[in-house]
């Protein structure tokens, strides 16, 4: 069960990506997505952006 859970989490988090990098191509370093914590945050700032709520997102945003 814990994994379907993590799978689906993971296409949904590429979804993410690919609408964020569709709108303002990649802005941050690929290695932060590394750190679970740190994915979290990025995920979260990505969809702010994709919403307008803010710009695109940097590494100085997450660090």
């Amino acid at each position: 069960m814990n994994i379907e859970l993590e799978d689906e989490n993971e296409a949904g988090l590429m979804m993410l990506i690919q609408q964020y990098a569709l709108k303002f191509g990649i802005t941050f370093s690929s290695k932060l997505m590394d750190d679970p914590e740190t994915k979290k945050k990025l995920a979260q700032l990505m969809a702010e952006a994709i919403a307008g709520r803010r710009g695109p997102v940097t590494d100085e945003d997450v660090v």
